[in-house]
Formats: C-alpha cells, sequence, structure tokens
C-alpha cells in the first residue's frame, strides 16, 4: 500500500499518521480518512473522474527565504523539507521525527525478530559484534523522542507528539512518566527535582513554583549558615573552653562532657541555638524530598495548563507550533544564574 502519511486529508484537512484508517477512491486513487469517506458519500475529486485523470500526490510547500543569520539556527526536515528551529523534535508541517527515523514512531519493544535463518554464518571471524552488529554490516540506534509513547495517543486531551514538543529536551523521559501517571496513577521521583529543587522548577520554565521554592530554600540556607557561623558557633567555642577542651577536639571525655551537659541544663536557651542549625536543614531536606515526589506531577500539569492556554487564543498551525518552541524547553541562562548564586552563598562565610 502507498504511504500517504503526510498528505492531508481532501474532506477535513488533517495530515494522515501512520494509525489512520486510509481508504483510497477506486476510480481517481485519492486517499481519506474512512469517517471522512463515508460522511462525504463519495469522492469530491469529480473532475478528475470526468477527465480520466488520476489524483496525485501534492508537492511539500517550499520553505521561506531565510535570512542569512538564520540558516545556521534551521533544520530541514528529511520528508517533506519544511526548515525547522534548530531545536525542534518534529516537524511543524508533517509532524515527523527531526531526530530519529523520519519516516516512523517505532516502539522497539515492538520490533519483529529476527529470522535465525537470516542469521550471517558463526565461527572465528562471523560472531556477533558487541550491541547486536555484525561484521560487514552498519548497526542502527533509533531515537525514540516520546518514549515509547505513540504520537496520537492522548495525554488528557492532549495528543503526545504536542506535549513532547513543549517538553523539547529530554521528552524520552517526561512523556512515558506523563502516560503513567494519567493511566496508571503511577508516579516516578524526579532526582533532579530533588537536588537543584527550585533551581530545577526555574530551568524547566515553571517560574512561580520555582521562584517560590527557591525563597524558601535560599531563606532556609541563609538562615542556617548565619546561626551556624556567627550564633551556635561562638556558643559551642565557649563551651568548648568552659569544659577545658579544644575547638580542634573531636570528642569530649566522659567528665568534660558531663560538664557541658550541666552547663546547657542551666543554659536551655544555648541548647535551642545549638539544634536550631540542624532543625533548618532538616527543613531544606523536607523541601528537596517534597520536590523530588511532586516534580513530574507538577511539571505535567505546567505543560497541559500551558498547551490548553495557547488554544485557547485560537492560533494558526503555524503560530501554535512557534509558541510551543517559545514556551517550551529548558531556560539555560537561569540555570546557570542560580549556580554561580548558590557557589556565591556556599564560599561567602568563609570570607567573612
Amino acid at each position: 500500500m502507498a504511504d500517504y502519511t503526510g498528505v492531508p486529508c481532501p474532506v477535513c484537512g488533517k495530515r494522515f499518521v501512520n494509525t489512520d484508517d486510509i481508504v483510497v477512491c477506486p476510480r481517481c486513487g485519492a486517499p481519506y480518512h474512512r469517517a471522512c469517506f463515508e460522511e462525504t458519500g463519495d469522492c469530491v475529486f469529480q473532475d478528475l473522474h470526468s477527465s480520466g485523470e488520476s489524483w496525485k500526490r501534492p508537492a511539500a510547500p517550499e520553505a521561506p527565504p531565510k535570512r542569512e543569520d538564520e540558516e545556521a539556527d534551521s533544520l530541514r526536515c528529511p520528508f517533506c523539507g519544511k526548515m525547522n528551529h534548530h531545536n525542534a523534535l518534529f516537524c511543524d508541517q508533517c509532524g515527523r521525527s527531526l531526530t530519529g527515523d523520519p519516516s516512523t514512531y517505532q516502539n522497539k519493544s515492538a520490533a519483529p525478530q529476527r529470522n535465525p535463518t537470516d542469521m550471517p554464518p558463526q565461527g572465528p571471524g562471523f560472531g556477533p559484534m558487541p550491541m547486536g552488529g555484525f561484521p560487514g554490516r552498519s548497526m542502527t540506534f533509533t531515537f525514540d523522542p516520546l518514549g515509547g509513547v505513540q504520537p496520537d495517543e492522548a495525554i488528557d486531551d492532549i495528543p503526545a507528539e504536542e506535549v513532547a514538543k513543549l517538553v523539547q529536551q529530554n521528552s524520552a523521559y517526561y512523556l512515558p512518566v506523563f502516560h503513567n501517571d494519567r493511566v496508571y496513577h503511577r508516579n516516578k521521583f524526579n532526582f533532579c527535582a530533588f537536588l537543584f529543587s527550585g533551581g530545577w522548577f526555574l530551568y524547566r520554565k515553571q517560574y512561580k513554583f520555582g521562584s517560590i521554592i527557591m525563597a524558601i530554600v535560599a531563606a532556609l540556607y541563609i538562615a542556617y549558615t548565619y546561626l551556624r557561623y556567627f550564633v551556635s558557633g561562638p556558643i559551642l567555642l565557649n563551651l568548648y573552653n568552659q569544659v577545658g577542651a579544644s575547638a580542634n577536639t573531636d570528642t569530649l571525655n566522659s567528665a568534660q562532657l558531663q560538664k557541658m551537659m550541666g552547663l546547657l541544663a542551666e543554659r536551655p536557651q544555648d541548647l535551642y541555638l545549638l539544634m536550631l542549625p540542624g532543625f533548618l536543614l532538616i527543613c531544606i531536606l523536607g523541601v528537596m524530598i517534597f520536590c523530588g515526589l511532586r516534580g513530574n506531577r507538577m511539571y505535567q500539569k505546567h505543560c497541559l495548563r500551558t498547551i490548553h492556554s495557547i488554544r485557547q487564543k485560537g492560533p494558526t498551525t503555524e503560530e501554535y507550533n512557534k509558541e510551543l518552541q517559545e514556551k517550551g524547553g529548558v531556560n539555560m541562562s537561569i540555570a546557570m544564574c542560580m549556580l554561580v548564586c548558590y557557589l556565591i552563598i556556599s564560599w561567602l562565610p568563609l570570607f567573612i
């Protein structure tokens, strides 16, 4: 059967994908969605029937001329020739993958098994190569930007391929996570969100949550640093001096420890101040665990909410894909800024 993928249906205008149920007019060969053909009841190309001509696949429109400074930032689709943004994962025109096999979205788990009779001869010099290749044959590697999720499979009410266009970087991780959460209610712990907390949210353009979490973590860390170096430190040093121990001493003997506990019993406020930095560290760890547990679901809601807001504007296909590219992806400048701020906060007390 001919491959009509990427060709627009003459009735609804939507481009065919691999999973569509397609019927072909027996007189001129024009393809239709089965539902569209049944709705119209007949082929719309009656002029071709009367002239005896056959339907021809429409030529792909040429990409608009690019400025010289934009040529290096464009990526040409190998299937239809459309020029796309250099960070795009899918073609804006035909929806094909720009990073993997341009003709299909193939689930590697569904790949056909090799017939044993087709195997090359075995023996010295003929054995299988590492990673599954064989001598004299090129090894292939297929990257699925959807992580095995079908392009037209809905996440909430949005096709997975549209969500992937918004996610962009690392979509092969997030699409299966979103799908499993929606279908099986299974969440996955996000170690990046756990380690970087508010910085990860800002990196993924979740500016509201990222700013709130970053402010909380920063306030806790600054309070911890201040208490450790300017409150708890002097109190602990004073206690060491009173029990006759050196500040460089790792452990105290039983007599010194007993005397220190007696001094703290007389001044319970000092005990609270000594424990407070540890409590603040526990609070920071709690925020990090929360981000790791809820990060994927919060990002999923952010993606769906962003796509819905774009759809409500009623943009054209070109405007819609452009907004997905602009509002999706990651913000590297914020990530670098957060790294610099973290290093400053971490090292600043050593120079005071």
